[in-house]
């Protein structure tokens, strides 16, 4: 069985690796999914702004934070990333609150 529990979004994140800032993305969503038993986390991005570009790549791991929502979306695995726009996906392990 396969069931979308929750969305959400942030039109501005920070975008953290070993808890340092390393850029911000624009357009964050994420939704939750319900598959076999356990729950997945997808998301999509409009743009990724950072200053080092080996952080760009797919397969690249950061966290994202929702500041207004005060969410931390754990282990950011970065599946693709266009160019030049830098729209792409992602996939996370989990999510956490930072209240």
């Amino acid at each position: 069985m396969i069931k979308m529990e929750r969305t959400c979004g942030c039109m501005h994140a920070d975008v953290l690796h070993d808890g340092e800032k390393i850029g911000t993305m624009d357009g964050v969503y994420l939704t939750q999914w319900f598959v076999k038993n356990k729950y997945r986390f997808t998301g999509t991005f409009t743009r990724y702004f950072t200053d080092q570009l080996k952080y760009r790549k797919p397969g690249t791991k950061v966290d994202i934070v929702f500041p207004d929502k005060k969410i931390i979306i754990k282990e950011v695995c970065i599946e693709w990333v266009r160019e030049p726009i830098g729209s792409g996906t992602f996939n996370a392990s989990r999510i956490e609150s930072c209240i």
